[in-house]
């Protein structure tokens, strides 16, 4: 009965241990927009974490919760385990003789403490901290209740850990970072971005667009840019009726405009603007294959809309965020020199 009652003592610590961690790592891990869905389909518990984790102070103490847990847990199950497991062997070693107890006594006690650590890493480390990392929602609600309880139970602990903390941080000059918020490097997002494909969470088409997205700060203009040999241009000396033509007869919808050479683009022409001007005057959007552009006089310079240059070595993100704020589609890069060394357009960026 004694045996019984030890193995159920240790198998019970080890199960807490194993609920702090889970519910640390399920609540860390927990996805907000899911969180909200299944609240909204009437989940309480749902809400409760929801609310705590859009909380930082409230995640904080949470998680603060969950680590004193883990620590007071540890302490008992160690303290409890190793004098149990002695008392329970004194018989057997008093039947070995003084040899067998001196050996015993001296490496004993740290090869009990060995075998529960073994068992509790196992069982009430890994064990729960992949299963809260794999259902974190289903955990972190499952856990909520006695994570709530304990919160309540050590509140006074985490206010004295906590601030403590924070004082030493102050005297060392440092900033408090929460380590649930898990701030990772772009290497590692990439990492996970990789992983997750691999694993099936992301398909072929959503892992290509987040690895490009993290690859946008690797990359300046110059590596995305369409060369200036392969651009369409026009000049603003032309008609408008000719560059509708061109640019009709071509995938794109705008056109680089310059004026004297291609280092010097002025301006920008859009295909639906010249197909707008030329049917108002003529009655249909484009001029017929055969039939001849007429001159007639309206300007390119009255269709054109600014473009702003950039640099070869600036970063695409940098390029991404100057089009946005502008409303720009294209931009015109250029040389050390001030050439034109090509141009990037939104649809590149995109891709």
């Amino acid at each position: 009965m004694t045996v019984l009652v030890i193995i159920a003592v240790i198998a019970f610590l080890i199960a807490v241990n194993g609920l702090y961690v889970a519910a640390e790592f399920s609540a860390v891990s927990a996805r907000r927009p899911r969180l909200a869905q299944m609240a909204d389909d009437g989940d309480h518990l749902a809400q409760v974490i929801l609310n705590i984790v859009e909380d930082p102070r409230r995640l904080d103490a949470y998680v603060a919760a969950c680590q004193l847990g883990i620590t007071v847990s540890s302490l008992v199950l160690g303290f409890y385990g190793q004098s149990r497991i002695m008392a329970l062997l004194q018989p057997w070693l008093e039947s070995m003789g003084s040899s067998v107890q001196t050996l015993f006594q001296a490496f004993g006690a740290t090869a009990i403490l060995l075998f529960l650590t073994v068992i509790q890493v196992v069982l009430g480390e890994l064990v729960p901290k992949n299963i809260g990392v794999q259902y974190p929602e289903k955990l972190s609600t499952l856990t909520a209740r006695p994570m709530l309880w304990s919160m309540r139970v050590y509140r006074p602990l985490i206010w004295i850990f906590n601030g403590s903390g924070q004082i030493l941080l102050r005297l060392m000059g440092a900033q408090a970072v929460a380590e649930h918020a898990h701030v990772h490097s772009p290497e590692e997002i990439l990492m996970l971005v990789e992983e997750s494909g691999a694993g099936g969470i992301l398909d072929t088409e959503e892992r290509r667009l987040l690895v490009n997205t993290l690859q946008l700060r690797d990359l300046n203009a110059r590596k995305v840019m369409i060369p200036r040999n392969r651009m369409l241009v026009g000049s603003v000396d032309g008609t408008c009726g000719a560059l509708l033509r061109r640019l009709a007869n071509s995938p794109y919808s705008r056109m680089p405009i310059y004026d004297g050479s291609i280092d010097n683009i002025i301006g920008v022409v859009h295909l639906k603007d010249l197909m707008r001007v030329y049917y108002q005057r003529h009655g249909q959007s484009t001029p017929g294959a055969d039939e001849p552009v007429p001159d007639d006089g309206w300007s390119v310079r009255s269709v054109m809309h600014p473009v702003a240059h950039v640099p070869e070595s600036v970063e695409v993100g940098e390029v991404l965020t100057q089009m946005q704020r502008a409303h720009y589609n294209l931009v015109i890069v250029v040389d050390e020199y001030g050439g034109t060394a090509g141009m990037v357009t939104i649809e590149d960026l995109v891709e």
